[in-house]
């Protein structure tokens, strides 16, 4: 019934182009769907925040602040090959401080309240005995006024 419309396209070539139509749609349906989310911000579901954490490797300990706040950050790291462990204090996409941290040192930031808050640790060594970690020894939090 169909190839009547097509009459002069034998039914191979009509097989074929269909089939190309399909595949063609399903390949590019895939791709929209494993697609990266561009400018998506993650989701901020306050829960309670963590008062002390250790990174003994490349990671991250988050803390859901998911409010507008002073946040004080008491870190020590030990030291491995002359460099201590370097840190960074992020609120989703922005960076809001980034350092090494030899011994202890007390990092403020200020928090926006539009993302999920982490301490993130991004130079491990391990070669024993000498072990570079980072150590978040405690957490202060003064709320801000919303803007």
């Amino acid at each position: 019934m169909v190839l009547s419309t097509f009459n002069c396209v034998s039914p191979k070539v009509f097989g074929l182009l269909v089939f190309s139509l399909g595949f063609g749609g399903s390949l590019y349906a895939l791709h929209k769907g494993l697609e990266t989310q561009k400018d998506v911000a993650a989701v901020c579901i306050p829960g309670p925040l963590l008062q002390q954490g250790v990174l003994y490797s490349n990671n991250a300990l988050e803390l859901p602040l998911c409010h507008r706040a002073r946040v004080t950050l008491i870190l020590e790291g030990t030291v491995a090959k002359g460099q201590g462990p370097w840190a960074m204090v992020v609120e989703g996409k922005r960076i809001l401080w980034q350092g090494e941290v030899r011994q202890r040192r007390k990092v403020v930031v200020q928090t926006s309240g539009d993302g999920i808050m982490a301490l993130v640790f991004t130079n491990d060594y391990y070669q024993p005995p000498v072990d570079r970690n980072l150590f978040l020894q405690s957490v202060g939090v003064e709320p801000l006024l919303h803007r």
